[in-house]
């Protein structure tokens, strides 16, 4: 499975935790392709957008010391996207903060 990052949703992310990317991005890759296997049973709706025709969906996930992050994301194929990471967890803070970057995704 081919996973990318969105840089504008996770540069300020993977800013403040420079140390840590490589390891982070791998769990996330993990998580995502074991959720998929699964039958997405840990996600939910980020929001009522699409991205190419595609749901985003977000679920959170615990990478070690930084504790728990909310990442959205979508899956096509063996393509995933992931267009947003945080630490804030609080879904409504979330959602304020996604929807800035959604609005700023190109949409076909």
């Amino acid at each position: 499975m081919n996973i990318e990052f969105y840089k504008p949703g996770c540069k300020d992310f993977f800013k403040k935790y420079a140390r840590q990317e490589a390891v982070i991005k791998e769990k996330i890759k993990a998580a995502i392709i074991k959720e998929n296997n699964m039958g997405m049973t840990k996600v939910k709706l980020a929001c009522k957008e699409r991205i190419n025709g595609q749901p985003i969906y977000e679920f959170r996930l615990n990478v070690g010391k930084i504790g728990s992050i909310r990442i959205a994301f979508t899956v096509f194929d063996n393509q995933v996207a992931v267009y947003f990471i945080t630490t804030k967890l609080q879904k409504s803070v979330f959602s304020q903060e996604f929807s800035k970057i959604v609005n700023s995704i190109p949409k076909n």
